[in-house]
């Protein structure tokens, strides 16, 4: 069932960005300047977009200069995924960020590939004392969120991976911060900027800001992906909480039992991050395979996340 729904989001993902990049002028001109000749009933080149990646992942120093086998090797893995047969987070952003994805066609794209549809219910307003302490301001709009927790065989929290999609609200935006539990151990930036600085913040808390790389301007989107790994703490993990001062959209939260596995969990949201009561309890589902996973269109001043019994 989980297999056949992601499934579902890849083909609806892959039909996103393949209308946009044939009906959005300035996205089609990009393409086509690198194709010679379209063959017969062809709406769009791989080729051509496979080219316009390679040039992003030179620019960006991602890939060497001297692959310059890199376009062709690309180009399979473009047509699966403009297809809707083979999607990941990594291709996604590469064309998103090749082609400078507006703020409402990076949504769109992003929404369809986190399973949001037209419909459904946010959560916000459940908060009723502060978070933690926000050291600088944030100029820029969350557009989706992915957070993929994984709980390891001594039922420690071991790691966290995020895909954070953000858009300016102002030119010069070169900044992201946000406050984890002061047990972080480390943080690895995947793409998207680099570690800045951590520091001491509220009690229970730390603040991790990175560097954009390069700074965005006004209506600019870009994805930071990074890897946070944790120390182990005095007793096993029972909850896993995403809190939202302003408005972030298209969230969706997994979380990953690798060689254990709960007996029961619940959709929780709380009134608060640290401790709090809930106002929301719904239990949930834990797959086969050992999974806990919830989409949100969107959260705002509130805490929401998972909770279980082992």
């Amino acid at each position: 069932m989980a297999e056949s729904s992601m499934q579902l989001r890849i083909a609806r993902s892959g039909e996103v960005l393949r209308g946009l990049l044939v009906s959005r002028e300035e996205y089609r001109r990009r393409w086509q300047r690198h194709v010679r000749r379209m063959t017969r009933g062809s709406e769009i080149s791989y080729a051509g977009v496979a080219q316009v990646v390679a040039l992003y992942l030179w620019d960006r120093g991602l890939r060497a200069e001297a692959d310059q086998d890199l376009p062709r090797r690309l180009r399979d893995r473009i047509g699966r995924a403009l297809n809707g047969e083979h999607l990941t987070h990594e291709t996604l952003t590469w064309i998103t960020e090749a082609f400078e994805f507006g703020a409402d066609d990076s949504h769109a794209v992003w929404r369809a590939f986190a399973g949001g549809g037209p419909g459904g219910d946010g959560v916000a307003f459940t908060v009723t004392n502060v978070i933690a302490p926000r050291v600088t301001p944030q100029p820029h709009r969350s557009v989706a969120i992915f957070n993929r927790y994984y709980i390891d065989d001594n039922r420690m929290l071991s790691r966290k991976e995020t895909n954070h999609i953000i858009v300016a609200l102002e030119d010069g935006v070169d900044t992201y911060t946000h406050n984890p539990r002061d047990n972080l151990a480390e943080i690895v930036v995947v793409t998207g900027g680099t570690l800045a600085e951590i520091r001491e913040s509220a009690p229970g808390f730390v603040s991790v800001e990175f560097r954009l790389t390069p700074p965005l301007a006004k209506h600019e989107p870009t994805s930071l992906q990074y890897i946070s790994t944790y120390y182990p703490t005095s007793n096993p993990r029972t909850e896993v909480r995403r809190a939202a001062r302003g408005r972030a959209e298209n969230v969706d939260m997994r979380v990953c039992f690798e060689g254990v596995k709960p007996q029961r969990a619940w959709w929780t949201v709380w009134d608060s991050y640290l401790g709090g009561t809930p106002v929301h309890t719904e239990e949930v589902e834990i797959t086969e395979i050992g999974e806990l996973h919830r989409f949100v269109p969107y959260i705002e001043q509130t805490v929401v996340g998972f909770r279980w019994d082992w």
